[in-house]
């Protein structure tokens, strides 16, 4: 699974950035930052004396979520409620797609999604086919599948 490694780096632990780089990056002031930390809003790392806030990745997008949010007209409350929700749901997308996802396949010259086996006997896998702007899916005997390249960029 190649995008393990990315997906790790980005939503874990270690991209992590400055209050300043967030205010620059969203549009938000540090001072508005601050307020929605007080509130509880989002969280920065524990930090040491004289150090700068910190925040991980994912409280940025969370920041970004409730800029949208404020900017669609919604209060400061009912945008972080809203944003709750929506990280749930994410929460949710995401942990879909780290078990389903198989790898990128060539099927009838589109790039294809393995989502895995379709049935529970395995006998089936399930693609998602990728063509021009459309998304379709495409259900193929387990055995007559496609192999996911070792190289993606075969």
């Amino acid at each position: 699974m190649g995008v393990q490694p990315l997906g790790s780096l980005m939503m874990g632990d270690r991209f992590i950035l400055g209050i300043g780089q967030i205010s620059e990056m969203t549009g938000v002031s540090p001072r508005q930052l601050r307020y929605w930390e007080k509130r509880g809003y989002i969280q920065p790392l524990a930090k040491k004396d004289g150090e700068t806030r910190q925040y991980k990745a994912k409280t940025v997008v969370t920041i970004l979520g409730i800029k949208h949010f404020l900017d669609e007209g919604y209060t400061l409350q009912a945008a972080v409620k809203k944003m709750t929700v929506y990280d749930q749901q994410i929460h949710k997308l995401h942990q879909f797609i780290r078990r389903s996802y198989h790898g990128v396949v060539k099927i009838d010259g589109h790039n294809a999604v393995d989502l895995g086996f379709f049935d529970l006997e395995q006998t089936q896998r399930l693609y998602g086919i990728l063509d021009s702007d459309k998304v379709y899916y495409q259900v193929l005997p387990a055995d007559q599948a496609p192999v996911v390249p070792e190289n993606p960029a075969e």
